[in-house]
């Protein structure tokens, strides 16, 4: 079997998360005896630098404007009706249509995309799964966030994605019942953990000798500019009263940064520094696979991105979460009741509003969340699963191209508004 994975991956700001579920899509098929592999990657060389000994193509270049995003799948949809004069010659979705012919599945890895917010992201996803269906391919999708910001188009668009694909893994509760909203009584939708629950460390990597194992953080710059200052001095604040409760020095280990430039969380890291008292270290953006081997080495989990706090439940390690908004909220509270862990994340404007931080934020530190055996069973059994839907027979190919094709013709607004009910 020859199955094609899409990750956000190869792009110039290497993404810890985005690379991480790749990663783990990759060695999990390989252990179940898949190893003829293609990734759909906006940097080839990186990606193949990256996975020594799989494929790796282009994947789709979708416009990030919500109209002309609109457009774009309306020519989808001309291009698997055959019309292949619906795209210039020149475009990259005559190549991935080539590729996709010659695997047998697609894998959409999981992640965070599925909103209005990365709208470009869902798109792409959505795209490539229109695709597959018109060549009779199997589409999977792996744990995934839906929502929570989804526009009317956007809810038609992942409602279409939804209905083309065999199975569907949701990370949290959320997820799962918004899912059950827009997909009906699709019998494919799976409650499970996040697709990198189980990482091992890159080749010939050996675990540092550390006197005291340190605290790892990682902080996202807010949206807004303007809240950048009062944001690292809250996160410092936070930093000082984690370090001297576990006794540990910081280590800053970026999730989202251009290599070798200094840009992303690499530059939020040295602002919230600039503001503690505690011991630290601040490191450069390294790879998926070193990053979440140094986090296990480590103390505990500061964080107010997605992944390092997986890796941390992951690692049985204790951790803080912060969220900036109700999407990481979604998210970072979605992972702890995901394992049953009953935490939620910090508001980053309760943190921001006085200069005292609460015993209780920082308790958890304390608690090495240790993972059951059951949800350890539960992680296998999923990608049992993903495998075993990749490797069935297409049988609804015609019905899926037909019914998405029609709901394109009947408009988004009319579709929106049955979709709301």
């Amino acid at each position: 079997m020859r199955v094609a994975i899409h990750g956000d991956i190869g792009r110039p700001a290497y993404h810890v998360g985005d690379e991480a579920v790749t990663h783990a899509a990759v060695a999990q098929f390989a252990k179940r005896g898949v190893t003829d592999v293609l990734l759909f990657t906006h940097d080839v060389a990186r990606t193949r630098r990256a996975h020594a000994g799989v494929d790796a193509a282009l994947t789709l270049a979708v416009p990030d404007e919500p109209a002309a995003r609109e457009r774009y799948l309306d020519a989808v949809a001309a291009f698997a009706a055959g019309d292949r004069g619906a795209f210039p010659a020149g475009d990259r979705v005559h190549g991935v249509m080539e590729k996709l012919r010659g695997v047998d599945a697609l894998f959409v890895a999981g992640g965070g995309a599925m909103n209005s917010r990365h709208g470009r992201l869902l798109t792409e996803r959505a795209a490539l799964a229109h695709l597959a269906t018109a060549l009779g391919k199997q589409v999977v999708l792996g744990g995934q966030t839906f929502g929570p910001d989804l526009s009317d188009a956007d809810r038609v668009t992942l409602a279409g994605l939804l209905g083309e694909a065999t199975l569907v893994g949701l990370r949290e509760d959320h997820s799962l019942a918004l899912a059950r909203e827009l997909a009906g009584k699709h019998e494919g939708l799976r409650p499970c953990l996040d697709d990198a629950g189980e990482l091992a460390p890159p080749p010939g990597w050996a675990r540092p000798v550390l006197d005291r194992p340190p605290l790892a953080a990682t902080f996202a710059a807010p949206d807004d500019p303007a809240e950048r200052g009062a944001s690292a001095r809250a996160y410092a604040r936070l930093l000082d009263a984690a370090s001297h409760r576990v006794g540990a020095p910081v280590l800053f280990l970026p999730h989202l940064a251009t290599p070798g430039i200094g840009d992303g969380d690499e530059a939020f890291h040295a602002e919230i520094a600039a503001h503690l008292r505690a011991p630290h270290e601040l490191a450069p953006i390294a790879s998926a696979l070193e990053t979440a081997a140094l986090t296990a080495t480590c103390s505990g989990v500061v964080s107010s991105r997605y992944h390092p706090v997986i890796f941390a439940l992951a690692g049985a390690l204790g951790s803080v979460g912060v969220a900036a908004d109700e999407y990481d909220r979604v998210r970072i509270a979605g992972a702890y009741a995901r394992v049953g862990v009953d935490q939620e994340p910090i508001m980053l404007a309760d943190l921001r509003a006085g200069p005292t931080i609460r015993s209780s934020w920082v308790a958890p530190l304390d608690r090495p969340q240790m993972l059951a055996p059951s949800l350890v069973s539960q992680y296998d059994r999923w990608w049992d699963a993903v495998v075993l839907a990749c490797a069935s027979t297409r049988g609804r190919r015609g019905k899926l191209l037909r019914t998405w094709l029609r709901s394109r013709r009947q408009g988004a607004d009319r579709l929106a508004r049955r979709l709301r009910g």
